[in-house]
């Protein structure tokens, strides 16, 4: 990895963890907006940015009030979401696999976690926010991000 590419990649991360501490009641729990998803439309651009955002995921969920079942199922959905979103074609699929993927693993993380709460609401609540922080501005702006020429130079 070329020192540009080390430091995209901790600049992403470090984007990735202010955003979710910024806005830490939204980024954990059975409801959940995390924002700093939003940091996956790189991945329009260039799949190499799944580093960046895989770490920044880590670092963030070190910090979760759920301890390290979050470090563990959390980072775990977020490494499969960009694993998925590099080998999807299709833009839908392509951007409503973090919805998919976290709503079923931090469902689940949720559901047993916190006892009492059904899996199905948890898969919806974290399927609607991962809908809110990335589908919606990912298919409203995803032409711009991939035609905008200063972002494909800095981040291709």
């Amino acid at each position: 990895m070329k020192t540009k590419d080390l430091a995209i990649q901790a600049m992403i991360a470090t984007v990735y963890v202010a955003v979710s501490l910024a806005f830490q009641p939204l980024s954990f729990g059975a409801v959940q907006v995390r924002f700093a998803e939003l940091t996956l439309l790189l991945l329009l651009i260039n799949n190499k940015h799944a580093t960046g955002i895989i770490l920044g995921c880590f670092i963030t969920n070190l910090f979760s009030p759920l301890g390290m079942a979050d470090v563990i199922f959390g980072t775990l959905a977020t490494a499969l979401t960009c694993f998925l979103m590099a080998k999807t074609e299709n833009d839908v699929l392509k951007l409503l696999w973090p919805a998919i993927i976290n709503g079923v693993i931090v469902g689940a993380e949720l559901t047993i976690l916190f006892g009492g709460v059904p899996f199905l609401f948890n898969l919806a609540t974290v399927f609607a926010g991962e809908i809110i922080a990335v589908f919606i501005p990912g298919m409203l702006f995803k032409t711009n991000i991939r035609n905008n020429k200063a972002l494909q130079q800095y981040f291709n």
